[in-house]
């Protein structure tokens, strides 16, 4: 999706890898060190359902279950999630500012299903519930899916939201997003998103730690710098607190960039949109903008059509929201990532301490193809284990050793499905094969058959919701 840019909201472990990485590929800025990845959007099977205008994008049906490689490993300090994904269609490109007609464009927006240009990045989640969550055990991201969450097809829009002093005034956002109903006074589903709890009430529940913690990695917007993002699920999807590892790079009175590169750094202005379409620049090459080789935006310099700049400004985070370190690499046909964290908290305020013996139940998401907001495909909830005698399906095995990469730990296989449109209210007040279906997978997780019935009956969910409201749009029609 491209558009013209208008007022839009701000939204030791591995740093002196990432720093060395990337200056050593300043000597060469702009050049491949490996062969470009094919873009074959044209040869995409047609998706089950197409509306963009009421938010519909359900993946063709041989898309609707993947998988997801995962292992685990800790020590006295730390502990290390790690995952392989297969995809032909990486991406570490996202969200950009193009030159065009003497205007600075918007390319990558999030969009509906797969972003058109394919620019936007690939991320992989965790959400982890200590146990204060009732029934996440079953039911996990169904109970943060509310009527009116952002993307779905009844989402609140902006004005009504403007409307609420609390999403205006307090947390100054344009949208709901994921929250869990303990956030909120007893309402109709369908008007819970307003019944948001008082500023001391939504206090004290942090301090209980009634919240989801969730680790996101980052292709564009964290991996660069050796990060993930750091957040949690309570009122609102939050970030934790502390500055984050990235900005938005628009000054929206001038509309221009407020950054750009430095040539004497990086040995150019700006990216070159062709080259960036056709997924030219490697992981190795400058695709992101970093505070360490960002300049301010000359407006007099002499821009050419085509000129690209990334529309985030990346920068080292601090607080909590620093406190998940990662590496990330697409090689061999799959990302290969692993995310780090101390076993204390970094704040007991937004992110739940892990210690050794006990089992959690944790959950994972990956965003792939270039899809973003709720596009992605989810695992059912799991349970961690911290010990090596564990029964739980994933086991993060113990040792000694202070370097956790070294340690070898068990993978495990985990199906990640299109997750559709419902609640858990939906699920557990209205028994029907989906919910006898959402009930036998919480009972196996890794089971791909459970999944994969799943899948279907969630699908057959949404459809017949879109027929209640009215036909959707045969696909066909929109290519």
């Amino acid at each position: 999706m491209r558009m013209a840019i208008s007022i839009l909201p701000l939204a030791g472990l591995l740093a002196a890898i990432a720093t060395v990485a990337a200056d050593e590929s300043l000597k060469n800025a702009g050049t491949d060190t490996t062969e470009p990845v094919s873009l074959r959007r044209d040869e995409y099977a047609q998706p089950i359902a197409l509306d963009r205008s009421r938010n519909v994008y359900i993946p063709p049906r041989d898309q609707l279950v993947k998988t997801l490689r995962v292992s685990a490993a800790h020590n006295e300090t730390h502990i290390q999630i790690r995952y392989q994904f297969d995809t032909d269609e990486p991406s570490w490109y996202h969200d950009y500012l193009v030159y065009e007609d003497g205007r600075w464009m918007r390319y990558g927006s999030s969009p509906v299903g797969p972003q058109e240009d394919g620019l936007y990045e690939d991320r992989i989640s965790m959400a982890i519930d200590v146990g204060h969550i009732e029934d996440y055990e079953i039911y996990g991201g169904f109970l943060v899916s509310h009527p009116g969450v952002r993307s779905r097809t009844d989402e609140i829009k902006p004005d009504e939201v403007a409307d609420h002093p609390y999403f205006d005034q307090v947390l100054e956002v344009s949208d709901v997003r994921k929250f869990i109903a303990d956030s909120r006074t007893a309402a109709p589903e369908t008007t819970l998103w307003r019944n948001v709890r008082s500023k001391d009430e939504l206090a004290e529940l942090r301090r209980q730690g009634r919240f989801i913690d969730t680790w996101q990695w980052r292709a564009h917007r964290s991996n660069p710098l050796g990060y993930a993002d750091n957040g949690y699920v309570l009122d609102y999807r939050h970030s934790a607190d502390g500055r984050g590892m990235y900005s938005t790079n628009w000054d929206p009175e001038n509309e221009k960039p407020q950054w750009m590169f430095d040539h004497r750094k990086v040995g150019f202005h700006a990216l070159r949109k062709d080259r960036l379409l056709a997924r030219k620049y490697d992981q190795n090459d400058f695709y992101y903008l970093a505070d360490r080789f960002a300049v301010p935006f000359d407006t007099d310099h002499e821009w050419q059509e085509g000129d690209t700049i990334p529309r985030r400004l990346l920068h080292e985070p601090q607080g909590s929201r620093g406190s998940l370190r990662a590496t990330g690499q697409w090689k061999d046909g799959a990302w290969h990532v692993s995310v780090t964290r101390t076993l204390d908290t970094p704040n007991p305020l937004d992110s739940h301490a892990l210690e050794p013996g006990k089992t959690y139940n944790v959950q994972f998401a990956v965003h792939t193809r270039a899809m973003g907001a709720r596009w992605h495909y989810v695992s059912m909830p799991l349970k961690l284990g911290l010990s090596n005698e564990t029964t739980a399906p994933l086991k993060a095995t113990f040792s000694h050793q202070e370097e956790l990469p070294q340690v070898e730990a068990s993978w495990i296989e985990v199906p990640i499905f299109y997750a559709g449109q419902i609640t858990a209210r939906e699920i557990r007040d209205a028994p029907s094969p989906l919910s006898s279906a959402v009930r036998a997978a919480a009972e196996d997780p890794l089971s791909r058959s459970r999944i994969e019935t799943l899948a279907r009956k969630l699908v057959e969910h949404e459809q017949a919701m879109l027929q209640k409201i009215s036909p959707i749009d045969d696909p066909s029609e929109k290519r």
